[in-house]
């Protein structure tokens, strides 16, 4: 999702749950906080962003603090690959914002294509195999390939 749509779609679901925060707030206001997000909001995607909004409507009486936001941002994203996808962003390797979003939808969904695997291999990420996933494969009747 374009950068500027997100932040206009949390600033609606925020003014909805936080309807007198926004009784009095100026356009002036308004246009600030905006400005604001952007600035501050600008390295997490949309699934972080919704992800951590819906947990701060859920558990904050009053509207948050942009620290707020950013501590419910940190605590709802993969830290290891956001780190390997931040390098790959300060190496140049994506082209566009859209190239950006889209990486990190595929590994919020956990379908990160093999090219790009391949690629984030070649930055340090390492695939961590759990026990879970291989008694899944047990249970599944999958043999684990050796390589």
């Amino acid at each position: 999702m374009e950068q500027s749509k997100l932040i206009s779609l949390i600033i609606a679901k925020l003014k909805l749950a936080y309807p007198y925060y926004f009784k009095n707030l100026t356009d002036e206001e308004f246009t600030g906080l905006f400005s604001l997000y952007q600035e501050e909001l600008v390295g997490y995607n949309d699934a972080t962003l919704i992800s951590a909004i819906k947990s701060i409507i859920r558990q904050n009486k009053f509207m948050p603090t942009i620290k707020e936001i950013l501590d419910a941002c940190e605590n709802h994203k993969t830290h290891r690959q956001n780190i390997i996808i931040e390098k790959m962003i300060d190496d140049g390797y994506f082209h566009n914002a859209n190239e950006i979003d889209k990486t990190y939808n595929f590994i919020e969904q956990g379908i990160i294509p093999d090219w790009l695997l391949k690629d984030m291999k070649k930055y340090g990420y390492i695939e961590e195999v759990t026990l879970l996933t291989n008694q899944e494969n047990k249970l599944l009747g999958i043999k684990e390939e050796l390589q």
